[in-house]
């Protein structure tokens, strides 16, 4: 019998030990580790369902009834003919108001210029309301209204979490706002404890609507289908009786009557005429047949200097700056020159821009031999901005800290202090 109480003892001693390191773990996490990422989860069920209809083969009425349900549209040149570059676009009309009257009416999108992916982005030690305000930095932004397209920064629409947006269905007004998170967790015994939150973002709802667009079964074309996407938006009715927005969320009647018209081409883009913006990397004008880049001579090869006009610049409103690139155009244009060689000065002050460094995939893949950076202050290179660039040489003024992201770089390189 005290064999038998000294082992109850032990294993009541056992268990309490153990409940105390379960509570010790839950609180570190609970108090402590309060990560917020946005990004990564795939929603594996945000696929074409029920609805599958050409546009060329559908009567004006069935168009007309298809064109009142669209939330989504979607105008993606995939270049698999390799005759242009890839252009990723969505835009989403809504109303600045519940009386859904045309002087109401507005649309706002994202546009990429590649095949966009989406991808985690850590936001630990933010607040929530960080995490809401954030506009994922990786598109183009347009806004359209009275038929004119423009970007416009914190004057135009923010399509971030924290952005309501009035649409119309049915002849009736609903609030549509992205407010859907993920817990993430892992299991210690028998207990769930939640140690990471997942914001969802519009590079998540942008990825899921493309790869919609790319895995339908009928290929390149115009098309209307629809997408559940419930699991990212909260739709509120507006009631006309009391005046207020319903607390009541009916996204999944929504989003089973809404529709996504899409165009889907096999051909690459050439010109601004085929953004349904009319503006490709903020340039009205752009062209292929008319980029034209200054170029000396060195020896038997083409040495092209390429300046700040040369490059994207997109604003930063989280690092308060710009981040330069080099466009998918002058990629393209230099992908099959042979015997040449490419030097990029860049000033960090230019035409009262802040640049403050080189974009995510800025230079990836686009073979560098100098490249020179004049200014002050810190200077930081995101992931893969000169990832296999074969950077022989790179030059800077005395002044200039370098904050350079893991992976952004893996040439061997000489640095010159001018």
């Amino acid at each position: 019998m005290k064999t038998f109480k000294v082992i109850g003892e032990c294993c009541l001693v056992f268990l309490a030990v153990i409940a105390v390191c379960i509570a010790a773990v839950f609180g570190y996490y609970h108090f402590f580790v309060k990560g917020t990422i946005t990004g990564t989860n795939y929603i594996g069920d945000q696929i074409p369902v029920n609805l599958a209809e050409k546009a060329d083969d559908l009567s004006q009425e069935e168009i007309d009834y298809y064109e009142n349900r669209v939330l989504f549209e979607v105008n993606y040149y995939s270049n698999d003919k390799d005759n242009g570059i890839e252009l990723q676009e969505m835009k989403l009309d809504y109303f600045t108001d519940h009386t859904l009257s045309v002087a109401s009416c507005r649309s706002t999108g994202m546009q990429y210029i590649g095949n966009f992916e989406t991808y985690t982005k850590d936001m630990t030690g933010k607040s929530e309301r960080e995490v809401n305000d954030r506009v994922v930095e990786d598109f183009y932004y347009y806004d359209t209204t009275n038929m004119i397209s423009w970007s416009g920064g914190k004057v135009a629409t923010q399509l971030n979490r924290d952005e309501k947006l009035i649409i119309k269905i049915g002849e009736q007004a609903y609030r549509m706002q992205l407010t859907k998170k993920y817990d993430r967790y892992f299991y210690l015994l028998f207990w769930k404890i939640v140690y990471n939150t997942l914001y969802y973002d519009y590079g998540d709802v942008f990825d899921d609507v493309l790869t919609a667009v790319k895995t339908n079964s009928q290929g390149y074309g115009d098309y209307y289908i629809t997408l559940n996407i419930s699991d990212y938006f909260t739709i509120t009715p507006y009631d006309y009786e009391s005046n207020q927005w319903k607390d009541k969320n009916y996204a999944d009647e929504i989003f089973s009557y809404a529709v996504c018209k899409f165009h889907y081409d096999e051909n690459g883009a050439r010109n601004s005429s085929q953004s349904m913006f009319g503006i490709i990397e903020c340039n009205s004008k752009y062209d292929i047949e008319e980029q034209n880049i200054d170029t000396t001579y060195w020896q038997e090869r083409m040495l092209y200097t390429l300046s700040n006009k040369d490059l994207v610049l997109r604003y930063s409103s989280v690092y308060d700056g710009y981040f330069a690139s080099l466009s998918q155009t002058t990629k393209t244009l230099f992908k099959d020159m042979p015997r040449t060689k490419v030097n990029i000065n860049i000033d960090m002050s230019y035409e009262d821009k802040n640049i403050i460094g080189i974009d995510y995939n800025g230079f990836e893949n686009f073979e560098i031999d100098t490249l020179t950076i004049n200014g002050s202050g810190t200077f930081s290179v995101l992931d893969k901005g000169l990832y296999n660039t074969k950077l022989q040489t790179l030059k800077h003024t005395n002044g200039i800290t370098f904050d350079f992201a893991t992976g952004s770089i893996n040439s061997n390189y000489t640095e010159v202090v001018a």
